[in-house]
């Protein structure tokens, strides 16, 4: 079996990732932090590794997504942390696998906030260089739920809150569409692409996007607090994405993605939100 490297213990994806690689070498923020300052420490681990001549996959499940944190530590995480381990790729022999967004395909959009314009800035060095894209593997990911917590600066977090605090939640016409991928589907997803992609650019698509209005009703409603919901009572960006449907990924014809709406609210549930009968 090749041999797999997760940076990052701690993400729903890097979660997902491990049990569906059960033999791999997890490397703590510590260790993989560490190897910014010193090229030997980088080199010295995967010679310890002795894969002799087997190049290794090195997934880099390490990201900063919430736009309010520091600008610093979203760029130094987001594109200086994955062009530092893209240009060792080829000197230590490791195929590096990243995880960007969909968002890069509309740059005005992206510069929304300095997470999106992150993962823009990696994507647009990433496709500059020949040799990474020949070498390494650039997923492009949408939205993904599941997993053991939930994020409270996210459209579905920012819900959760509110009808657990029974706070009114604000947000705009919510004509915007997004395809929300269950992390297990995806970490099963890029385990089939890894399997046959070499290197390049992938989006992860399923193609059954959703109206964010439309998710953020029927939540409201299953837990019966459709009164906290305020539709159209903020501006939407008008560089959202509001009519571009991706269409499923052609090498997943035969994968089985959860359909959102309904296993949203299993997942809600499963994190502790509940309807007024239960509270």
């Amino acid at each position: 079996m090749k041999q797999v490297v997760i940076l990052g213990e701690n993400g729903n994806l890097s979660k997902s990732l491990i049990k569906k690689f059960p033999n791999a070498v997890v490397i703590p923020k510590q260790q993989y932090m560490s190897w910014m300052g010193s090229l030997d420490e980088i080199k010295n681990f995967f010679v310890n590794l002795n894969f002799m001549d087997e190049t290794p996959d090195v997934y880099n499940c390490v990201g900063v997504t919430d736009p309010a944190a520091s600008p610093s530590v979203i760029n130094y995480v987001n594109y200086s942390l994955p062009v530092f381990l893209s240009e060792r790729s080829d000197v230590l022999n490791y195929r590096l696998i990243t995880f960007g967004t969909v968002m890069e395909l509309l740059p005005k959009y992206s510069a929304s906030n300095p997470y999106l314009e992150s993962k823009l800035k990696f994507h647009t060095r990433y496709i500059s260089d020949d040799n990474w894209q020949n070498r390494n593997l650039h997923f492009q990911m949408h939205t993904l739920y599941g997993g053991s917590r939930v994020h409270k600066h996210m459209f579905i977090g920012q819900i959760f809150d509110a009808i657990n605090s029974k706070k009114v939640f604000h947000m705009s016409g919510g004509d915007q569409i997004r395809e929300y991928h269950h992390v297990d589907d995806d970490a099963e997803a890029i385990l089939q692409l890894t399997k046959t992609a070499g290197g390049g650019l992938i989006d992860i698509s399923h193609g059954k996007p959703e109206k964010l209005k439309d998710i953020a009703t029927t939540i409201f409603e299953h837990f019966d607090s459709r009164d906290l919901l305020k539709i159209a009572t903020k501006m939407a960006d008008e560089n959202d994405n509001k009519d571009m449907v991706f269409k499923k990924t052609a090498n997943l014809s035969d994968s089985v993605f959860r359909p959102t709406i309904d296993n949203l609210i299993i997942w809600l549930e499963r994190l502790g939100a509940l309807d007024e009968n239960q509270r």
